[in-house]
Order: structure tokens, then C-alpha cells, then sequence
């Protein structure tokens, strides 16, 4: 009798650990820069804080994303999630339409599909059956919060929190000291004015905290001989991205939840102007939450023991 009195215990707080995780949706341009797979590696790393609903994916060839995604799920065994594909916006310019080399690594990938249903459609879904419990992480073009807020203009409020690698408020990128339009925001421009004017609880990890991440040539070497199924993913595709040292901007939006004690944030008042610009305005009341500090080497190390520790294969 206390056996299975205590088998009961195990279970119970089992089943108590699973519930008390974060559920997220996770949105990116995953194939452009290399920064998003780090990301969705970090995410996938941490199963036992978030459950993930779903990956959505936006900006140009977003079937391609979904298929690179897919096999990343795939291949380190976590292809239970669901992948949602955006709004395709390929003709908009040729760079959208561009077939990233990233691409090729999943190229003819067939063992799993998308799921039938767009990405917009999922996110409002969700928000809907969860409302204040759901975090939206946002590391792309925000076609897709556009697209959920033209269902629903009150939608993206309905989100406990959006984390989103969004802008560039007192610094640009390389650290200099002019802001410049960030490439997330002046890939759709009238999106991201929507997206910041949504009254949502959004928490932007902007160039100012996400710049300065840099992964260095001893820590890849290191992070490539791991040989897990993830960090070979990570190393094929770094080969295919075809430079040198990746800045991981993308991580550092999931990060200011995990490691919470190695950022600071500024209430402001946040806009887009014509250009493209985030602007911060003083003498408006905030609607958002700015990272202006990021502790960058205990970042960087709690991402590699991260990503050297876990074992997430078939």
C-alpha cells in the first residue's frame, strides 16, 4: 500500500510540474540569420519551463521556414509540436523571395507537414482558449501579430506577455550610438506600427540588449563537437548561414524569462515612425517594456551549458 501511495506521489507531482509550465507560441523568420534556430534550440532545451503550442512562422517564403522547422523538430525528436505557416510575402521584394541557403538543409523534406490551419488562425485560437496565460515570443517581422489583429483588434491584449526581438530605442546596431530603423520592424513597416500601438503587455529585447551576443570562435568549436543531434543541426546550418561570428539576438527574447536577473527594463512609450524607427517618447505614458542592460557573459555561458548539456535525440 505505501508503494503505490507513494507511485501516486510521483505521478501527482508529475502531473503538477507539467501543468505549472509556461505555454508559448514561438513566431519566427527561421533561415535568414542564424540567430533563430539558437532560439528554438534554447526553447526546445527548456521543455521542463515552457510547453510549446506551437511554431509559427512569417516573413517571405514562410512555407520554407515551416519545412525548416519541421525537420529541426523532427530531428531532434520533438516533432509532437505543431508548426503554423504565415502569410506568404515572397512577391513583395526579391529579398523576401529569397531562397535562403539555410533552406537547402531541409530541401525535399517530407516525413512531417504543417499544419493546415495559418499561423494567424492559431495564435487568435489560442489566445482565445488561454486567455492571460499564453506569452507570445516574437523574433521576426510582425506580419503575423498584424494578421491576428486584423481578426481581432483587441486580440494580442488577451496575451500575458509578448517577447519580442523588436526594434533598436538608444543604441543601433554594432553599438552605435544613433538608432536606426532594426531589420524586424522595417520589413513591414505599417505591421509593426499596429503591432506597438495594440495596447498588448509587450517587453521588446531590442538591438540594445541583443547586439552585443556575440558567439566567438572557441565557444562554436566547443558548442560543434557537442555532437547531439541539435548542435549538429546547429553546426550544418551556421555552414550554410556562411559567416563568421553569429550575433544570437534571437535567444535573448527568451532569455529575459529564464534568466530574468540578467536583464533590466524601462517602461516607455513605444512607436514606429515612416521610417521605420522605434522612437521612444517621454512624454507619453509607457505602453511597453524596453531591455536597456543584459549581463552578456553569464548570458552567454547559461546558453552554452544549455546547449552542451542537452540530450534531445530519438
Amino acid at each position: 500500500m505505501k508503494i503505490k501511495l507513494i507511485i501516486l506521489v510521483i505521478l501527482l507531482s508529475l502531473a503538477n510540474a507539467r501543468s505549472q509550465r509556461q505555454k508559448i507560441i514561438f513566431d519566427c523568420d527561421l533561415g535568414d540569420d542564424i540567430d533563430d534556430a539558437f532560439a528554438l534550440g534554447l526553447l526546445l532545451a527548456n521543455q521542463d519551463k515552457f510547453e510549446i503550442l506551437g511554431i509559427t512562422t512569417c516573413y517571405g517564403r514562410t512555407d520554407d521556414r515551416a519545412t525548416l522547422a519541421l525537420k529541426f523538430l523532427y530531428e531532434t525528436a520533438q516533432d509532437q509540436i505543431p508548426v503554423f505557416t504565415g502569410r506568404n510575402t515572397s512577391k513583395v521584394n526579391d529579398r523576401a523571395n529569397w531562397y535562403a541557403d539555410q533552406f537547402y538543409f531541409a530541401k525535399g523534406f517530407t516525413k512531417i507537414k504543417p499544419q493546415s490551419k495559418s499561423a494567424a488562425d492559431f495564435i487568435l485560437e489560442k489566445l482565445n482558449q488561454y486567455p492571460n496565460e499564453l506569452i507570445l515570443f516574437t523574433v521576426g517581422p510582425v506580419m503575423n501579430m498584424a494578421d491576428v489583429l486584423a481578426k481581432d483588434a483587441n486580440a494580442l491584449k488577451k496575451a500575458k506577455a509578448i517577447y519580442s526581438m523588436f526594434g533598436a530605442f538608444y543604441m543601433s546596431y554594432n553599438n552605435g550610438p544613433t538608432i536606426e530603423p532594426e531589420w524586424n520592424v522595417k520589413c513591414d513597416i505599417d505591421a509593426a506600427k499596429k503591432f506597438t500601438s495594440s495596447g498588448a503587455n509587450i517587453i521588446y529585447a531590442g538591438l540594445d540588449i541583443t547586439s552585443v551576443v556575440k558567439l566567438d570562435k572557441a565557444k562554436r568549436n566547443k558548442l560543434f563537437m557537442r555532437h547531439s543531434p541539435m548542435t549538429d543541426m546547429l553546426e550544418g546550418l551556421y555552414v550554410l548561414w556562411g559567416n563568421e561570428t553569429p550575433t544570437l539576438f534571437d535567444p535573448v527574447a527568451i532569455g529575459m524569462i529564464l534568466y530574468p536577473e540578467l536583464f533590466k527594463t524601462k517602461k516607455a512609450h513605444v512607436s514606429v515612425d515612416a521610417i521605420g524607427n522605434t522612437i521612444v517618447d517621454t512624454s507619453k505614458p509607457p505602453n511597453a517594456e524596453v531591455g536597456v542592460y543584459i549581463n552578456t557573459n553569464e548570458f552567454i555561458n547559461r546558453l552554452m551549458k544549455t546547449y552542451m548539456q542537452q540530450n534531445l535525440e530519438r
